[in-house]
């Protein structure tokens, strides 16, 4: 067995030392807010479509800086960012997409969030069943376990809030790593081995609808984790390939008791102009159930985006066979759609 040890570092924290701090919470200033509508108005001239629309075409002189602390933050820091108070009831739902877009330029390169090539996905209830091979929970009002997206970061902008309910909760994986270290280092290292993972349906034509990667890795110094117990177990339903061993089962258990802890994740409920930013690799997080609204224009309703920023970490070869390129920096992630040049010289393999 190999000896493994503690994860340190600002990204490895508790929820209840981060519940009442303010320091994972920016409030826009009325100039930082001024200077986003001209970037939109701007852009908004030029009639592009989302996808031509680059850096350039939504200059933010001074809001740039703080976005790049921002991106050095979820990298180097806590791993997580929330923006509060832009004035989501001054836009349209599609200038807002727009506005969110020419954000996330400033943090990432966006990556595809199916096989349809969408690359801002609307997070609202749409009917989807909680389970399966092509569930998506982003499209359900169920609650969903712990979990992080096929990304390095994600960005979330929440347009409308729910009746009730849509609780969202954050929690460090590196504390999850620390807490399963201490109490069953026998589970740590099941955990460091490659698991069978669905694509959930968003595998492209011959490419295969499985393949094998681990919870967590440690690579010169970087650690990362992807759990997403959801994909693990749509896999497992697959009769060519192996049941999950007691042991994987125990730990994928434990990981999910250890998150619901109310010492180690942190909770907030989503305000309408909240941008919220995780980093994938050092935080899970989950969304409780809601109940919307009936009328359609007041649907709990948010945008979201899967970014691969140029400060990101390198990645473990383990995590190769989702995310295609490991090196730091790299675009990398998603679930990209046809015609899309990564499949050209990086295939996923149900076997690496």
């Amino acid at each position: 067995m190999v000896s493994r040890g503690l994860i340190g570092g600002k990204a490895c924290w508790l929820g209840k030392n981060l519940q009442d701090s303010r320091n994972w919470i920016h409030e826009f200033s009325v100039n930082e807010i001024n200077e986003i509508g001209t970037a939109f108005k701007s852009v908004q001239m030029k009639a592009l479509s989302l996808e031509k629309i680059t850096i350039e075409d939504f200059p933010l002189p001074s809001v740039s800086n703080r976005l790049a602390e921002i991106r050095d933050e979820l990298e180097d820091g806590l791993g997580l960012k929330l923006l509060r108070g832009f004035p989501t009831d001054q836009y349209s739902v599609e200038d807002l997409r727009l506005i969110f877009w020419g954000l996330g330029l400033h943090i990432g390169t966006a990556v595809s969030q199916s096989k349809r090539n969408d690359f801002i996905g609307d997070v609202r209830d749409i009917g989807t069943g909680l389970g399966g091979p092509r569930f998506r929970g982003y499209t359900s009002n169920g609650e969903l376990t712990f979990h992080v997206d096929a990304a390095d970061v994600t960005g979330l902008f929440c347009l409308q809030t729910a009746k009730q309910g849509g609780q969202s909760k954050i929690v460090s994986s590196l504390a999850i790593h620390n807490e399963i270290l201490r109490t069953r280092p026998d589970l740590l290292e099941v955990l460091y081995q490659p698991f069978y993972w669905s694509m959930q349906g968003n595998e492209l034509p011959g490419i295969p609808a499985y393949y094998r990667q681990p919870v967590f890795a440690l690579h010169e110094g970087h650690f990362a984790c992807r759990y997403t117990p959801t994909h693990i177990r749509s896999a497992e339903l697959a009769d060519h390939l192996p049941d999950l061993t007691p042991l994987q089962k125990e730990g994928l258990e434990l990981m999910e008791e250890i998150s619901e802890r109310s010492e180690f994740h942190l909770t907030l409920m989503f305000e309408s102009g909240d941008i919220q930013f995780l980093n994938n690799h050092t935080t899970m997080h989950k969304r409780t159930a809601f109940e919307d609204y009936s009328e359609m224009n007041k649907k709990r309703h948010l945008l979201r985006l899967w970014l691969s920023p140029p400060n990101s970490r390198p990645l473990s070869d383990g995590f190769k066979p989702f995310f295609r390129d490991v090196n730091a920096g790299a675009v990398r992630g998603g679930f990209p759609g046809e015609g899309d040049p990564q499949f050209s010289t990086i295939p996923l393999t149900a076997n690496s």
